[in-house]
């Protein structure tokens, strides 16, 4: 159904959602998700790891479906769920740039559904609203920990390496109107 859709659709716990409806916009949002495209990119620009964008399906095993993040790594040889062509199953990193439309979803029911990725090591969660990056990251045993970063510092996610700069994922973004 989706490869001849007019629009994007997620398809989560047997239920199909049109992702207009969840639609985050904004400009600090699309520039917010672009720096991490551009910054993820350049630190694995040397590695067999991959940048995927928003149109990119991932599996989410508990949830039965798929949903498009705002952007994921995946290393390696890329692994497609069964009969698709579109649908990644081993993400190692996920972004999602929340949005007042999604951060419930983001912060709840995707994050628990991301949990049960296998490959999935990070999930990093980058505010529209205020410069603040959260990231989880899968520890001993499964439990996931979380760091926050603030502006001025540096997250750096192992597995791959990748350094990213919470002011650098901000540049243009969040900035005050000056009127010009």
């Amino acid at each position: 159904m989706e490869a001849d859709a007019a629009e994007k659709h997620i398809l989560w716990d047997g239920e199909v959602f049109s992702v207009q409806a969840m639609a985050g916009g904004t400009p600090d949002h699309n520039t917010i998700c672009a720096n991490a495209i551009v910054e993820l990119g350049t630190a694995l620009r040397s590695s067999r790891c991959r940048v995927l964008t928003s149109d990119q399906k991932v599996w989410v095993p508990r949830k039965r479906g798929f949903v498009y993040p705002d952007a994921m790594v995946a290393c390696g040889r890329l692994a497609l769920y069964p009969g698709t062509v579109d649908v990644v199953t081993n993400p190692v990193v996920i972004v999602e740039v929340l949005s007042e439309g999604t951060e419930r979803f983001d912060r709840g029911e995707k994050f628990e559904g991301y949990r049960t990725i296998e490959s999935l090591q990070h999930f990093v969660m980058v505010s529209s609203q205020r410069r603040l990056v959260e990231l989880y990251t899968r520890g001993d045993g499964g439990a996931w920990v979380l760091r926050e970063y603030g502006e001025g510092t540096e997250l750096r996610l192992s597995g791959p390496d990748i350094p990213l700069s919470v002011d650098s994922l901000y540049r243009l973004a969040l900035e005050a109107d000056d009127g010009a």
